[in-house]
């Protein structure tokens, strides 16, 4: 069972307020905030169902009876298989993009891509995401539309993350305007041997200290190839000490 990733409306995300019940700073009642805590719960648990059977092997009543309650009140949620799964891979893409660290930590750009890099890399590898993208996989040929709303509310919108904050924060030290190119290239520099890895099982789960010497090189790699002055912020020395640790 993977639970590393609460549900995007999962109960802690709810604040009672002056008789009313906030989200997200949305002010709601507590009928609504109870009809979303019941959301998040089946969520939560079809999440789970579907990573153990494969879409294929899911169906509606086993979810409804693990929940304790009646396909009617599981259908009055969610009317199809299709438009719960697709509810699933929202909340979790949204869980996996919502742990990356955009606070341009750091005290140079070197710094600041690392940290961003090694967030990156954290999510890639996460069990959740792993299990996600082995449950989707298989399913290109047989479900496109839903490996479509995966793509479109997963990766499409942590790119878009990541190129905005290029752009915010590193458009003047990029020679580069292509900033969705650009934060393509960094994740895959940051992550891509780790993330297949680990979605293949080859090797055992890369150690913090992989991680954090992968975090590094992909930071001087990405500030060498992008940067406007690569000696300034990457000099060659720190390539060499890089690979030497990841």
């Amino acid at each position: 069972m993977c639970n590393d990733a609460a549900p995007y409306f999962g109960f802690s995300s709810l604040a009672k307020g002056g008789g009313w019940y906030h989200i997200d700073g949305m002010k709601i009642g507590k009928r609504e905030s109870q009809r979303l805590q019941k959301r998040a719960q089946i969520i939560a648990v079809a999440r789970e169902h579907f990573f153990e059977k494969g879409f294929e092997g899911a169906s509606m009543s086993a979810i409804a009876a693990q929940l304790g309650g009646s396909k009617r009140t599981l259908w009055s949620y969610f009317p199809s298989k299709e438009e719960l799964f697709a509810a699933v891979v929202e909340d979790t893409a949204a869980g996996i993009r919502g742990g990356i660290d955009f606070s341009a930590a750091g005290d140079s750009p070197l710094d600041q891509l690392t940290h961003l890099s090694r967030t990156i890399i954290e999510r890639m590898t996460a069990p959740i995401a792993v299990q996600m993208f082995r449950l989707i996989s298989p399913m290109s040929e047989r479900n496109p539309e839903l490996v479509r709303i995966f793509f479109e509310r997963g990766p499409r919108r942590t790119q878009k993350s990541i190129a905005d904050y290029l752009r915010t924060n590193f458009g003047d030290l990029l020679w580069t305007d292509d900033y969705w190119q650009a934060g393509d290239d960094l994740v895959a520099l940051a992550a891509s041997n780790f993330h297949f890895e680990s979605l293949w099982g080859l090797t055992n789960p890369p150690t913090p200290k992989q991680k954090d010497a992968r975090a590094r090189l992909a930071a001087i790699l990405f500030l060498r190839a992008y940067g406007r002055h690569p000696e300034r912020w990457a000099p060659i020395d720190k390539v060499d000490g890089a690979k030497e640790t990841a």
